[in-house]
């Protein structure tokens, strides 16, 4: 017979405990907007090089508001990252982050199909990768975290392995019984 208890203590999941981002994940982060920055300011100074009339109306605004929004952009990506963090638990994996709306996602272990460990040339430089873990029947990565060692990406990668086998091997004595 069909039997389905209510739970009346739900476990909160603001009691995960949050492991922080790799240490140079800050860099890598600043690294990346500087990345952005400077071919923006470049092509910003042709055009007042090259347009005498855009330039006379601009420059002021630009002499001000490029450093101002440089200089928030790397304030903001500094809080954004201390922000953030990553729990593997029995069952799930858990990330969080957002300065403004915060974001918990947790994905249990049991709905993930495959995995990617990307890492780009700065990540390679600074030791770093990031990890997206895909669930069955999704076409983008259901998690992606940035900003983790090489290392914690392959031993994440590994235990979430190691949960599937013994999943599958679970699963496999159950039919057998």
């Amino acid at each position: 017979m069909f039997n389905n208890q209510q739970i009346m203590d739900l476990p909160k999941h603001s009691d995960i405990s949050f492991k922080p981002l790799a240490d140079k994940a800050l860099l890598h982060t600043q690294l990346s907007s500087l990345l952005f920055y400077i071919p923006l300011i470049g092509a910003l100074i042709a055009v007042c090089y090259f347009n005498e009339a855009f330039a006379n109306k601009a420059q002021t605004y630009l002499l001000i508001g490029m450093p101002i929004l440089v200089a928030v952009s790397m304030a903001y990506n500094i809080i954004s990252v201390r922000l953030r963090g990553f729990a593997v638990r029995d069952h799930d994996i858990a990330f969080k982050k957002g300065v403004i709306w915060q974001q918990v996602t947790v994905l249990p272990l049991a709905r993930v199909q495959h995995m990617e460990i990307h890492q780009g040339p700065i990540e390679r430089k600074l030791s770093l990768a990031s990890i997206k873990l895909f669930s069955a029947g999704g076409v983008s990565a259901d998690l992606q975290i940035s900003g983790l060692t090489h290392d914690d990406c392959k031993n994440m990668r590994q235990f979430v392995q190691n949960y599937r086998q013994d999943d599958a091997t679970t699963q496999a004595t159950l039919v057998d019984e």
